[in-house]
C-alpha cells in the first residue's frame, strides 16, 4: 500500500523554477488573466502554481499522494540544476551532456505536469492501442506487463495520473538521443550590468510550432530558465546568439497571450506594458502570427 504524507498544496510549476522569477527579497507579481488584474500583494513561489490535492489518487479504496512524493524525491537533482542556472552557471557547463539530459529531463516532465493538457493526457492515455502500451512499458527492465497495464489504462483514472506523470515524459520525448544535427541549443542571457530582468513565468512557459517537433527537439523553441536568461533552440545556419530587445518583448507578449491564467513578473511595470501590447494580437490569428515572427528568426531560411 502507498503511503499518505498528507501534503496539499500540489504545485504544478515547481517551487525551484520559480525561484529563477524573483526579485531580491523572493517575491514576484501575479497577474490573473480569469479576472484582468493583479493579486494584490507581491507573492512567493510557495503560494502560487498550485491546485490542493491535484496530484492525489485513490490506489486499492485509499487516497494516496505518491505522484506528489515521486516528484519531490525527482526534484532534487533538477532543484540542484536550477540553483547553478540562477547563479550565472557558463552556458558550456549548462550545454554539456549531463546539463542536456536533465534539461531535457525537466521540460518533458514538465509538460505533461501543466493543467492545461489534463483533459489531453487523460483521452491519449484511454486511446493507447495494447501495441503501443507495449512500447511504454520498455521504460523497465524486464518490461512491465503490457495487457495488464492496458487495461489499468482503460479503467483506472488515478493509473492514468500516475502513467501521465512519470510514463509519458520518458516515452514521449526523445531524452536519451543527441539534439538533432540541424539544431543548435543556446542559452541567452541579459547584460548583468544592464539590470534587465524581464523575462515572464506563466502556467504554459513553452513556446514552440507543434508539440510533436517540440518532443523530439528537432524544431525551434524557447524556455525561460530565468527572468534574465533564455534556452533557446534554433537551426545552426541562423545566427541567434544574442537577445535583441524587440525580440525578447515579443517573445513576453507572447508568453502572456499563451498562458492559461497565470502570468508572473519581477517587473509589474513591464508586465503592464506587454498586456497593453498584447491587444494588438487578439485572437488566434494573431498568436500564430506573432508566434511565426519570433520561431521564424530560429528557422533555417
Amino acid at each position: 500500500m502507498f503511503p499518505h504524507n498528507g501534503s496539499i498544496n500540489h504545485h504544478y510549476i515547481p517551487q525551484f523554477y520559480l525561484k529563477g522569477f524573483c526579485r531580491d527579497d523572493g517575491t514576484f507579481d501575479v497577474y490573473d488573466k480569469s479576472i484582468g488584474k493583479f493579486k494584490k500583494a507581491p507573492q512567493t513561489p510557495a503560494i502560487v502554481f498550485f491546485e490542493p490535492k491535484r496530484n492525489n489518487i485513490k490506489y486499492r479504496g485509499k487516497t494516496t499522494d505518491i505522484i506528489e512524493q515521486q516528484f519531490s524525491r525527482l526534484e532534487a537533482s533538477l532543484s540542484d540544476l536550477f540553483k547553478l542556472i540562477r547563479n550565472g552557471t557558463s552556458m558550456t557547463t549548462l550545454l554539456s551532456p549531463d546539463g542536456i539530459l536533465l534539461l531535457k529531463f525537466h521540460m518533458a516532465l514538465q509538460f505533461w505536469r501543466l493543467p492545461r493538457f489534463d483533459q489531453f493526457s487523460d483521452q491519449f492515455l484511454k486511446s493507447r492501442t495494447i501495441e503501443q502500451v507495449a512500447q511504454m512499458c520498455t521504460i523497465t527492465v524486464p518490461p512491465l506487463p503490457a495487457s495488464e497495464i492496458h487495461k489499468l489504462l482503460q479503467s483506472d483514472e488515478g493509473y492514468r495520473k500516475f502513467a501521465r506523470a512519470f510514463f509519458l515524459p520518458l516515452t514521449t520525448f526523445d531524452l536519451n538521443r543527441p539534439i538533432p544535427d540541424h539544431m543548435e541549443w543556446k542559452v541567452l542571457e541579459a547584460v548583468p550590468e544592464s539590470g534587465w530582468s524581464n523575462h515572464l513565468c506563466t502556467d504554459t512557459p513553452f513556446i514552440f510550432a507543434q508539440p510533436g517537433d517540440f518532443m523530439t527537439f528537432s524544431a525551434p523553441f524557447i524556455f525561460p530558465l530565468t527572468n534574465t536568461r533564455l534556452l533557446v533552440g534554433g537551426h545552426r545556419a541562423r545566427d541567434f546568439g544574442s537577445q535583441d530587445s524587440i525580440i525578447s518583448a515579443k517573445i513576453s507578449i507572447l508568453s502572456f497571450l499563451q498562458a492559461n491564467r497565470y502570468v508572473v513578473a519581477s517587473n509589474k511595470d513591464y508586465l503592464t506594458k506587454v498586456i497593453a501590447l498584447a491587444a494588438n494580437y487578439e485572437g488566434l490569428p494573431g498568436i500564430l502570427r506573432l508566434q511565426d515572427d519570433i520561431l521564424g528568426g530560429l528557422e533555417c531560411t
